[in-house]
């Protein structure tokens, strides 16, 4: 599903789906070899982490999406039943700083371009880390605090810095590794 918005010019259109791309590339090159059998979306947004999710994880995986907007999570219903593997998939309304999951529930959590939209990241992580699998992986991408305006629509004050997920997923137990790009970060979290 491509962005878009009638009050974003399509340069900038075109800029953040060039950035969703790049880091797509990156969740791949994350979860090359994983053989998850729960899959975990965090924030539904568009729903193309949860494309991509089912067709890397369809064909062996169960996977979930969450999102508190009943109108994305309507709209990506319909997307997803379309999809060749949407008897694996479910789509949920839900607060990612209140995930109703048991814990330990899932091998695999990603989340794309959300913590910026939570009004306490620290919970959502917290959360996040809580229905993770010891042993799972838990992938987080968002804007970079110091990326350029227009491509991120939020004040960059609003924005959780790399090194801000990376103290607390510390603080929670975790390893982790951090990819970059002009306007992106990835912090791939492991126990």
């Amino acid at each position: 599903m491509k962005l878009d918005s009638k009050e974003m010019p399509p340069r900038i259109i075109q800029q953040r789906e060039r950035v969703h791309d790049e880091v797509q590339r990156n969740i791949a090159i994350s979860v090359k070899g994983l053989r998850p059998k729960k899959v975990l979306d965090i924030g539904t947004g568009y729903g193309m982490n949860l494309t991509f999710l089912a067709h890397r994880f369809g064909k062996s995986s169960r996977i979930w999406s969450v999102d508190t907007s009943p109108g994305v999570v309507r709209e990506v219903r319909k997307m997803m039943r379309s999809h060749e593997y949407s008897r694996h998939i479910i789509v949920k309304q839900a607060s990612s700083e209140q995930l109703p999951f048991k814990s330990d529930h899932f091998d695999l959590s990603a989340s794309l371009f959300l913590l910026h939209h939570l009004s306490n990241p620290k919970r959502g992580l917290s959360e996040m880390e809580r229905v993770l699998t010891n042993g799972g992986k838990l992938i987080i991408a968002d804007w970079k605090p110091s990326a350029a305006k227009p491509l991120k629509l939020h004040k960059q004050s609003e924005i959780p810095s790399p090194d801000f997920v990376i103290k607390q997923l510390k603080q929670l137990g975790y390893h982790t590794k951090t990819r970059s790009g002009r306007y992106w970060y990835l912090v791939v979290a492991t126990t």
